[in-house]
């Protein structure tokens, strides 16, 4: 007990070191409603795996403390695509699928336009080579730092670290279905760029750190509409009924991409319409999950050698 409290104090100096400015947005909301007193959390991340991005408030910490549960947009510790009927099916039709948009008239004109935005010679008939291309133009964003990968990923190992059970919102086969709709909408839409959201992502990043749910969210009511029908709006639909099922049964937490929260199809105004009341937690206390979870490896190490 005397080293747990111990573990508190040195904990709650670092958060005092890490203190920022806090505005009247935030990442971190509460969903109620009056059905019973369960309170549980919907918070926004963002997918980088940078340092900076990692760095949450005591507030967010609390609160998969308080939850029995912990969600992400897919079940990312437990869910994989072997052994998965539904995905190996769906994955042996795509293949069929891909086999036959090349010999499409679509497909050669999407990949003309490519070659003409980006000035490069891709073949219509490599598919590796668009595949490559695309890869390169996301790297410079989305490319890890050492020692960090998705903070999704690391919120929800911090929650195992915790005792608690994690799943997802979403299941992979309606993301995977939402990256193949993505292409087949910018075969139509000749709007639709490679960088969409690549650009989406770095238009948000500096919103995200100062925690500016409203600017992010007229961002994304803003962007490439079939884009963000696909991306955002139909899954939020779907996001909001798994949440109103799982908060039901017992008080959770969320963490989902920051753009999925605010706007005119957010989750926070989607919950609302449920019934459900959604308000902020502001808290100035900062302190990366590097290191918290770093300090509870730490005292999780010396209780066991005692």
């Amino acid at each position: 007990m005397k080293k747990m409290m111990a573990f508190g104090i040195v904990l709650m100096f670092c958060f005092s070191c890490f203190a920022q400015g806090q505005n009247n947005n935030s990442l971190l909301w509460r969903i109620k409603n009056n059905k019973d007193d369960n309170v549980s959390y919907l918070f926004g991340t963002i997918h980088l795996p940078q340092k900076k991005f990692v760095v949450y408030s005591d507030s967010v910490y609390e609160a998969i403390q308080n939850a029995k549960k912990f969600y992400n947009e897919v079940d990312l510790l437990n869910q994989s695509m072997f052994g998965n009927p539904e995905l190996l099916e769906f994955f042996t039709e795509k293949g069929k699928y891909f086999d036959s948009i090349q010999k499409t008239d679509s497909w050669r004109r999407f990949i003309h336009r490519i070659n003409k935005r980006y000035n490069v010679q891709l073949d219509p008939n490599n598919l590796m080579e668009f595949v490559e291309f695309g890869q390169k133009i996301m790297s410079e964003t989305y490319g890890p730092e050492d020692g960090v990968t998705l903070p999704d990923m690391m919120l929800a190992q911090h929650a195992l670290m915790l005792g608690k059970q994690t799943g997802g919102i979403e299941t992979m086969l309606l993301q995977y279905k939402m990256i193949y709709g993505i292409l087949d909408a910018r075969l139509q839409d000749t709007t639709m760029a490679l960088e969409d959201e690549t650009n989406l992502m770095n238009h948000m990043k500096d919103f995200y750190l100062v925690e500016n749910v409203d600017s992010i969210g007229k961002i994304v009511d803003n962007i490439n509409p079939s884009y963000r029908k696909i991306v955002f709006y139909d899954r939020n639909k779907t996001m909001a009924d798994s949440i109103e099922k799982y908060v039901s049964i017992e008080p959770s937490f969320f963490a989902v991409g920051v753009g999925h929260l605010g706007g005119n199809m957010g989750l926070i105004t989607l919950l609302r319409k449920k019934g459900f009341v959604v308000t902020p937690i502001l808290s100035k206390n900062k302190m990366s999950i590097l290191v918290v979870n770093n300090m509870m490896k730490m005292s999780k190490e010396n209780d066991e050698k005692l």
